[in-house]
Order: structure tokens, then sequence, then C-alpha cells
């Protein structure tokens, strides 16, 4: 049995696409912003010196970390209506809850990325006079932000794969819209294609300037 491609179908439904590909990357930023902040929030937590926020962190963490996606997405959006009594839209219920999961895996990295550096360094801007976070802002963030960089885009690769989790809370982004082009045009092969095709198109070229940046620092380290 043959089957012939026929992308002549998809072309006349760009539009429904390029929206869809407008709420994903929407989506994506609004994940992004909240993964970073509550990631570094986290970290900083988790390598603290209070021990019950230090141990809050680190559940915080490993809940995020060894629970699906899916999962938390649903208990946002309708879970958290019958213990609290706030209903949150469906593109909100999305933004916060892959912000959340985000953040665990942000916080990871951004902890990694501090320890990385020698401690020494910390001491000798604390055998200066500065606070411990100023030592962290001005010592030791500049420099593990290089390491962390290729892991943070690495990151927010991923999460722009994660929106397509959307589409199960009726948010009408790239994967909804797709859905409901094979329904109209029943050619599911090639709108797929043309799906993967499009997030190749937009998240290759930020790989690619991660692996530029990566090797650009390491020249000048050496």
């Amino acid at each position: 049995m043959s089957y012939t491609m026929d992308f002549g179908s998809v072309w006349p439904l760009r539009e429904a696409l390029l929206r869809g590909a407008g709420m994903t990357a929407l989506l994506t930023l609004a994940a992004t912003g909240i993964g970073l902040a509550l990631g570094l929030l986290l970290a900083l937590l988790r390598g603290g010196n209070s021990g019950p926020l230090r141990y809050l962190a680190m559940a915080y963490i490993e809940i995020f970390r060894t629970t699906p996606a899916l999962v938390q997405l649903f208990w946002i959006y309708y879970s958290l209506p019958i213990f609290t009594g706030i209903q949150l839209s469906s593109f909100t219920s999305v933004g916060i809850g892959l912000g959340m999961h985000s953040a665990a895996y942000f916080a990871e990295i951004f902890r990694a990325g501090i320890e990385s550096v020698e401690r020494g360094q910390t001491h000798a801007a604390r055998s200066l006079g500065m606070s411990r976070h100023q030592a962290l802002r001005r010592i030791v963030l500049p420099q593990a932000l290089q390491r962390m960089v290729p892991p943070l885009i690495n990151e927010f690769v991923n999460l722009s794969k994660l929106t397509t989790l959307a589409s199960t809370l009726a948010v009408y982004e790239l994967m909804h819209e797709a859905n409901n082009i094979i329904i109209d045009v029943q050619r599911p092969l090639e709108v797929y294609t043309v799906l993967a095709a499009i997030f190749f198109i937009i998240l290759f070229p930020i790989t690619l300037g991660s692996k530029w940046l990566e090797q650009r620092w390491v020249r000048r380290r050496y």
C-alpha cells in the first residue's frame, strides 16, 4: 500500500498554524519568566543557611521533577478551584503550571552553576567587606552565568516543546491548531510533519546559538 504526501491541503490553513505559533511563543515566554524567577529563589533557598527553607525547597524540586507535567497542569486547572475557589483560565493555568514545573529544573541548573564557582572567590569577596548577597551578585553569578547558559537554553527548548500539553486544556497553541486542521483536511501525517518542521525551524537556531556562546566562552577562558 502506497501513500502520497499532499501538503497542498495544509497550505491554505497556514494562518491557523501561525496563530498557534504565536500562542506557543507567549506560553513559552510566560512559563520561562516564572520558571527562572522561582528557580533562582529555590536555588538560593536550597543553598541557604535556614534548615526549614532548605528542606522546603528540596521537597518542591523533587516533587515537581518526579511527577508528570500533564498531571500538574490538570491539578492546577481542575483541583485548585475545588480547594481554593479560584478558577484560572486555561492559558493562565498552563503558563503557571509549566513555569512551576520548569522552576524545579532551573533551580538545579542555578545551583550547579553557583556551586561550580570556587568557594575561595566567595571567601575573598567576604574578606574585602562584601556581604554574602553582594559576593553572590558581583562575583559568583557573573561567572556562573556563563556555565549555566547552555543548560538554561536546553531547558528553554524543552519547555517550548512541553507547551503542546496545553492542547489538553483547549489552549489554541500549535498542537491544538494542528489537531483542528487534521479534522478539516484528514491529513494527519502532513500536518504533524509541518508541525515538527515549525518547531525545528524555531528551536534549532536557538540551540546553535547556545553552542556558539559556549564555544566562545571556552576560547576566552583559555
